[in-house]
Order: structure tokens, then C-alpha cells, then sequence
């Protein structure tokens, strides 16, 4: 009692899991015993206790303060107590907020630790309690700049630091940073990629997964994530487009595919992929790099196609050169005395089609049987010339990504030897610049530690680089037999499949007079291909 004026206590007990990693003394039955302590002493009325097990302070979505707030404004409770202000919360706005609610309810608001009472007007602690709330704030704040900073390096190290492995893997029992292979999960991993480069598509995918009932990742992992929609158990979509566009199935390790914008905030936001975190050849590979490669290609090209064009092996390679757009297929349904109902496949530019009224276009129509029928043979016929030839494979192979590759790196080789070089004429300069009196000692040994950091950096990255290009070298020699394979593989085939069109195709350009151009991933010959 202060003043005359009876109060009814709640006390309001939280404790997160950052502040058990932190170690605090702050545990609930801790807090409780000190805050009982407190209302014995001062014969204050005990009416009910929050607590919030687990929960961050720096939002008040919480179960506990809820309920807290809900009894305040059913007039249960006129008191509010907390070990420290911490236990309030470690967010100084939202803090300063809910004081200001207290006063405006006449609600008392107790610190313990902090020697804080709203009802006493002559506590000088009062006035310090924003510069508490600001300081337990920074506390959080720097503490997750050191978590980040901490599995900044973990990631970067190639070091798994995520919660739940992917599908497909399990983390190692005996280290928790390594991913191992999950033999049963693997399989319908495995198993979706090579089904997206056979052609079905990714709803189909999802149906098929459905039907034979697979455990979705979640309920393989029991983590019951979504468990209350209605549709949950369900193999969606956007499970299967991330999987197939995860690096990290392909061996290149892959973190940072989600974040939180801060350190106050639950929601989760997604990344640009240019911000994902890919450490090369750190993990077990499920699919081999061809595979993994193909599928990014077709998901590519085929991510804006209209639905139920699977069997329509060109799509997303056929291209508008008026306007570089993509040809869209549409089926048509059609009725001849013939053959009765049939169904017809034609194509137009998808920018003209989107906004036919402005004209910024014209339609390009083709029929799309009469298309794939020209490509293929023209195909068959460019193939046929190479294996006569025996040059094939190696025009394939010396236009593979891996020769881009092979010659960046030979670039960046020859940089770090030009920056090594000038690094040795660095050393000379300042220290002539110290003998002359130029510079004192203390900058002529920060300035030359430097250099000499950078050349060692620069020199082992050299070592580094040529044991990258000793290894794709010899794995060249193989991709030759691979293409081999490739094209004995189209021309025994009467329709070729996806993923052999992918391999061998890089786009085709029709204009306005349905005059047909193929690019191959290959340089053409000299004698007409």
C-alpha cells in the first residue's frame, strides 16, 4: 500500500533463450522468489503471475503479457512488478510506450533491481529508466551482431549453422556444422530432378509426390511446420522450385536463403540469390553438377510458360528478334472431318500477346508441330556432320562453360602476379621513404605489414587457382566422352528429350517472317555450321 491506495499485483516473469546462452541469473523460479519476496514484505495483494518461457524481449507479442495487459483492462490488477526492466523487455520504444499506458490506466509500475516504483514521485531512478531500457536494448542488439558476425565466419568457413538440415541430408551426430547424406530422403530428391529434366513439370512433380503419398520435408523431419492448413501433407510448389534451385544438392554448400530485416522483428524475408552465402564442393553432392546445371537451365527458360505445356519440348527456347521476348505455345482444340477433335499447338510473342492494344509488337504465329519439325532435323543434320567430322566433341568441349571458367581464372592469375609484383616495388618505395626520413618507423611497419599480408593473400590464392584449373583440366577430358554420348543419344532417339535439347540448344530466333535461326551451346563450323 502507497499512499492509502490498495494494490493488486500481477508479476510479469520472461526469460529468453539468448539470456540463457548468456547465462544470466534470471531463471523464472529466480525471478518469482524475488518478486514474492518483495509483496510479503510490503503487504501488497498477489492476484496472478505472467510468464513468458522462452520468449525474446524485443517485441510483446507474447503470450504471457497479453494476458497481463487483457487483466489490466478487466481491472484485475493496478500493479505490475518485474525483477528488472529487462524482464519487461529489451525494447526501449515499445518500453517507453507501455510506461506511458501504465500512467494513463493508473497502473504502478515496480523494477526491482532497478530500484524503479512509478508511484513514488520523489525516486530519482525514475528519471534514469529510459537510459535502462536504451542500454538493455543495446545489449540485444550487440548481441546479435556478434551472433551474426560469429556465423558469418561459420558460413563463409563452409560450416553449416542452420537449425534443420535440408531435405535430403542430416546434420553429422558427431558435428552438428556438417551435412550428411539422408539415404531415404535423397532418393525423392534425386528422384525430382530427374523428373524436371525429363520434362514434367513442377506441378505435376508435386502431384505425382502427392498421390504416392511421400512425406512432405516437413513431416519427414517432423517439424510440423503449417500443420494447421488445410492443404498440409501436400508436395507444393514452391517446395519443389526451392529444392531444384539449391546449390547445395549439387555439393556448393548454400546459408542465407532467408533472414530476419532485424534483430527486433519474427517475420522472415527471402534474399536475392546474389546475396546467398555458396561455399563450393563443402558438402555431400545428392545430384551430380550436370544434373543440377540442366535443371537451372530449363527452370529458366520455363519459369513464365503457360500451365499444361510440358509435352512442348521447345518452350522457353524460342525467341521474338524484333523483340527478344519469348514465343509463348497455346494449345487450341479443333474439330476436322478427318480426324475429329484434335488439339493444336501455336505460338506468338508473349510481349505482343500481353499488350496487343499498345502494338508493341507483331504476333510472329507459327505453328509449333511445323517448328519442332524443322529444328529437329536441322539438328539431326548439324550432329550427323560433326560425328562425320569426329570434331564434335571437341568443338562442344572447348565452348563448355568450364573453358569461360578456365580463362577467368587465367585472367585473375595474371592479376594477383601484376599486384605482386607492384607489391615488391611498394616495399622498396616506403622503405627508401623511411631512410630518407619521409615516414617514422611505426608507418613504414603498418604500411609495409600490409603489403606483405596482401602478397601472401595474393599468393595463396594463386596456389589456389592453379589447383582449380589442374582439376577442371583434367575433368575436360572426360566432358569430350560426354558430348560423345549426347549426340549418339539424339540421333538414335525420334524425340529427343529435354534434357538433350538443353544440353545442345541455346536459344531460337524467329521474325517477322518466320525466318528460323538456331544458336547451338557449341561454335558452329566454319563450313556452313
Amino acid at each position: 500500500m502507497v499512499g492509502g491506495e490498495i494494490y493488486k499485483v500481477g508479476i510479469y516473469l520472461r526469460l529468453s533463450r539468448e539470456d540463457e546462452k548468456q547465462s544470466e541469473s534470471g531463471s523464472i523460479s529466480n525471478q518469482r522468489d524475488i518478486i514474492l519476496k518483495y509483496i510479503r514484505e510490503k503487504n501488497l495483494i498477489f492476484i496472478d503471475e505472467y510468464v513468458d518461457d522462452g520468449v525474446s524481449g524485443t517485441g510483446f507479442n507474447r503470450n504471457g503479457w497479453e494476458k497481463l495487459i487483457a487483466d489490466i483492462e478487466e481491472k484485475r490488477i493496478n500493479c505490475v512488478i518485474t525483477k528488472d526492466l529487462s524482464r519487461f523487455g529489451r525494447n526501449e520504444g515499445q518500453q517507453l510506450r507501455y510506461i506511458d499506458y501504465f500512467e494513463e490506466k493508473g497502473i504502478r509500475y515496480v523494477s526491482l533491481l532497478d530500484n524503479i516504483d512509478t508511484a513514488d514521485e520523489n525516486n530519482t531512478s525514475n528519471e534514469m529508466m529510459s537510459i535502462n531500457m536504451f542500454f538493455n536494448e543495446k545489449h540485444v542488439r550487440d548481441t546479435s551482431k556478434k551472433m551474426k558476425a560469429s556465423l558469418q565466419i561459420k558460413k563463409n568457413d563452409g560450416k553449416f549453422v542452420g537449425t534443420y538440415a535440408p531435405y535430403g541430408y542430416k546434420k553429422d551426430p558427431n558435428d552438428k556444422h556438417t551435412l550428411i547424406i539422408d539415404e531415404k530422403a535423397s532418393k525423392i530428391v534425386k528422384r525430382i530432378f530427374d523428373m524436371f529434366i525429363s520434362g514434367i513439370g513442377i506441378t505435376e512433380i508435386g502431384r505425382i509426390l502427392t498421390n504416392e503419398k511421400i512425406p512432405i520435408p516437413s513431416i519427414h523431419n517432423n517439424y510440423n511446420r503449417g500443420i494447421k492448413s488445410t492443404i498440409y501433407g501436400n508436395w507444393g510448389q514452391r517446395t519443389i522450385s526451392d529444392m531444384l534451385k539449391l546449390p547445395t544438392y549439387a555439393g556448393d554448400l548454400t546459408q542465407g536463403r532467408s533472414r530476419k530485416p532485424s534483430y527486433k522483428s519474427k517475420r522472415r524475408i527471402r534474399p536475392n540469390q546474389s546475396e546467398w552465402i555458396i561455399i563450393p564442393n563443402s558438402c555431400p553432392p545428392i545430384v551430380d553438377k550436370e544434373t543440377f546445371e540442366i535443371a537451372q537451365n530449363i527452370y529458366e527458360r520455363n519459369k513464365n510458360q503457360t500451365k499444361g505445356t510440358q509435352e512442348i519440348l521447345l518452350k522457353g527456347l524460342v525467341y521474338c528478334k524484333e523483340c527478344d521476348h519469348t514465343i509463348g505455345f497455346r494449345k487450341h482444340k479443333a474439330q476436322t472431318k478427318k480426324d475429329g477433335n484434335i488439339t493444336r499447338i501455336y505460338g506468338n510473342c508473349n510481349y505482343w500477346a500481353k499488350h496487343k492494344y499498345l502494338k508493341p509488337c507483331t504476333p510472329h504465329n507459327i505453328k509449333y508441330q511445323e517448328l519442332e519439325e524443322l529444328i529437329f532435323s536441322e539438328i539431326k543434320k548439324i550432329c550427323k556432320k560433326h560425328l562425320k567430322m569426329r570434331d564434335m566433341a571437341n568443338v562442344l568441349k572447348n565452348n563448355d562453360r568450364t573453358a569461360k571458367l578456365l580463362k577467368s581464372m587465367e585472367v585473375r592469375r595474371k592479376e594477383l602476379e601484376i599486384e605482386i609484383e607492384l607489391s615488391t616495388k611498394k616495399i622498396d618505395t616506403i622503405y627508401k621513404d623511411r631512410l630518407n626520413g619521409n615516414i617514422d618507423l611505426e608507418m613504414y611497419k603498418r604500411l609495409s605489414n600490409e603489403i606483405t599480408q596482401t602478397t601472401i593473400n595474393n599468393k595463396n590464392e594463386i596456389k589456389e587457382i592453379e589447383t582449380n584449373i589442374y582439376n577442371i583440366k583434367n575433368k575436360i577430358v572426360d566432358n569430350s566422352k560426354k558430348y560423345d554420348c549426347i549426340i549418339k543419344e539424339y540421333l538414335s532417339m525420334k524425340r529427343p528429350s529435354v534434357k538433350l535439347l538443353t544440353n545442345l540448344i541455346d536459344k531460337i530466333v524467329i521474325d517477322e517472317e518466320q525466318k528460323i535461326d538456331i544458336y547451338y551451346k557449341f561454335k558452329p563450323l566454319e563450313n556452313g555450321y
